[in-house]
């Protein structure tokens, strides 16, 4: 099917729709982001909202990492569930991470490693035993914090990290040790004081002189009597933005309990000191980091959920605004053409997202499939969020730089995103060059045929699956060659996740305007590789053409409809003054002047 296949349905990019006449096209554009959640999402979003974590001018940067875990303890408490229900709700857990990326930067910064990491790892791998559900019950109500120990200084190293968990027979638990400088744990954010911390370490596990390889161990790092005995703790220098209290970590044998092994149904230690362990020795660090899916999942979605935002605050200022000439920014068709191409690039990934969500959901995180998705979701979805953000920050001028305006804080978010759980092109070099042909990845409901575009960036994976198996192509290297195999899987999955759901819906101008921007998705991506599909012989004088007029089209059409779009995004008027019907009032509001102090006579620009 190629794009003028899709009926029009009386769309114009010269009338734009009347607001009185949107609501139905709004609410089935909101499905296709949200898909049966727009409930859920809309529930989680006003507790999040009451919050009123509000970015704020004066607080120091070891105030600001103070504020989380008092945030976690009121999230928690707001959507009346404990911790672990809320960990082992995939839709729940994600739409937490969602909205507190949006309205609460800071207390998304400890979720995934309070819900995913640790308390995901306590269900998923845990034995129920009393030592487990001491920590876990402190850990419900937010009273400890979770935290994952996996980085360490000399790198992650996979199953070759250096710290050690030694088999102790005579007091039937484990010697936590740091052996060497490049052992030691850091980064985990453990270093304020005045809240308890739970962490889940991975370290090698030494029984009887023989190394059985990288596993996880529940440890009560800090309690409110302090440190562990034999745990050091130093607290990391401040970084630019995403405050957190990061920390480099020595142990100094450190005693564990042996119901400290979180070896789930494939590892553990009797009452007698016998081990026993289905996995061999080198896999078992794979095992023990299973957990780290779900967090790269939330984390993604977290991610292009702040893009979404970010847009709808550009949007609504950019038809406030009247830069000089008394144009509004809205009208500028450079403006235009940077919101319509992130406009696109949101919807696709965000429906991506929401896609691989709902099908972890129905999965569980034993599934390697389910893993390969998460490494594809996380770098595109963080990826495309910072550029959008950072377009929105740029045309948005003085108020972007502004952190009442979120988008600073969002970046800084993003930036911690990238790294966290993975880092990006870490990600995407491992799902490239994994067992698995990405290639062959196919989401639910996928039609047999696909729009022409599609079929495009189809064939533009597979010639590059084809250079990374057979090590050949014009790449510097195969690391890099598998990095954009990752890309392009990824970019294909987003464009045929809009589609599906574009065609899914019943109402037919949201149906028009996701398939619009699915192809403008598409389209750009084609546009961009353009060299790629010449010198592979896939792109014809008279197909560049084609690709440059539909592109145009679907601009056009989208730029038209930009406010429906962005109302499908469900964001409510954030305190920012660029979320405000009239941000001038809202800063005459805030400087609290009234219309009655300004004397002279304003005129309207020419």
């Amino acid at each position: 099917m190629t794009t003028t296949d899709v009926p029009l349905h009386g769309l114009s990019a010269d009338e734009p729709f009347r607001p009185t006449d949107n609501t139905a096209t709004i609410e089935a554009l909101r499905e296709v982001i949200f898909g049966e959640h727009a409930a859920l999402h809309r529930e989680v979003r006003d507790v999040i909202v009451g919050l009123a974590d509000t970015p704020r001018s004066g607080a120091t940067y070891s105030q600001q990492t103070q504020d989380a875990p008092e945030l976690l303890r009121a999230v928690i408490a707001g959507l009346g569930r404990p911790a672990r229900e809320i960990a082992a709700d995939t839709q729940l857990r994600g739409a937490l991470c969602d909205w507190a990326q949006i309205a609460a930067p800071r207390l998304l910064l400890v979720l995934t490693g309070h819900f995913d990491l640790v308390i995901g790892a306590i269900l998923g791998l845990g034995n129920d035993s009393p030592y487990q559900q001491e920590c876990l019950a402190e850990l419900d109500t937010g009273a400890a914090l979770g935290v994952l120990m996996l980085t360490e200084l000399g790198g992650t190293n996979g199953a070759d990290q250096q710290t050690t968990a030694t088999w102790d027979a005579e007091t039937s638990g484990f010697w936590l040790t740091t052996p060497s400088a490049a052992a030691t744990k850091f980064m985990p954010n453990v270093a304020e004081a005045t809240t308890p911390k739970t962490v889940v370490v991975t370290a090698r596990l030494i029984l009887d002189g023989k190394d059985e390889g990288v596993l996880p161990f529940l440890l009560k790092l800090r309690t409110p009597a302090g440190p562990t005995e034999g745990v050091d703790i130093v607290a990391l220098p401040d970084k630019a933005s995403a405050p957190m209290d990061h920390a480099m970590i020595r142990f100094r044998r450190v005693w564990l309990p042996r119901e400290a092994l979180l070896g789930g149904d494939w590892a553990a230690i009797d009452t007698e000191g016998l081990f026993d362990c289905e996995v061999l020795p080198r896999r078992r660090f794979h095992a023990a980091i299973s957990v780290l899916g779900n967090g790269r999942l939330d984390l993604a979605n977290a991610a292009v959920a702040s893009a979404r935002a970010a847009l709808a605050g550009l949007v609504n200022y950019t038809r406030q605004r009247r830069p000089g000439s008394g144009t509004l920014m809205a009208d500028r068709d450079a403006v235009q053409l940077g919101l319509v191409s992130a406009l696109a690039a949101v919807y696709a990934t965000s429906v991506l997202g929401r896609r691989i969500r709902d099908m972890r959901a129905e999965s569980t995180t034993s599934d390697p499939e389910q893993a390969i998705w998460s490494m594809l979701a996380k770098p595109l979805l963080s990826n495309t969020a910072r550029q959008v953000l950072t377009m929105c920050r740029q045309r948005a001028a003085a108020q972007g730089a502004l952190r009442i305006n979120y988008l600073v804080d969002w970046i800084g978010n993003l930036e911690a995103i990238i790294t966290a759980e993975g880092e990006n092109q870490i990600m995407q070099i491992t799902a490239g060059k994994s067992a698995f042909d990405l290639s062959t990845l196919r989401l639910p409901d996928t039609p047999a045929q696909m729009p022409w575009y599609l079929t495009m960036l189809a064939g533009r994976e597979t010639g590059i699956a084809a250079e990374v198996r057979s090590g050949t192509g014009e790449s510097i290297g195969i690391d890099a060659r598998a990095a954009e195999l990752a890309t392009a899987t990824a970019e294909r999955l987003a464009a045929t996740a809009l589609v599906i759901e574009g065609l899914a819906t019943d109402d037919p101008a949201a149906r028009e305007l996701a398939v619009s921007a699915a192809a403008v998705y598409s389209l750009e991506r084609i546009y961009r590789h353009g060299a790629w599909y010449t010198e592979h012989r896939h792109m014809t004088r008279h197909l560049a053409a084609k690709v440059s007029a539909e592109l145009r089209h679907h601009h056009s059409l989208l730029t038209a409809h930009l406010p429906i779009m962005v109302a499908a995004f469900d964001i409510p008027e954030l305190p920012g003054p660029i979320f405000s019907p009239d941000y001038i009032r809202a800063w005459q509001n805030y400087a609290d002047w009234d219309d009655t102090t300004f004397t002279g006579t304003a005129t309207e620009p020419q």
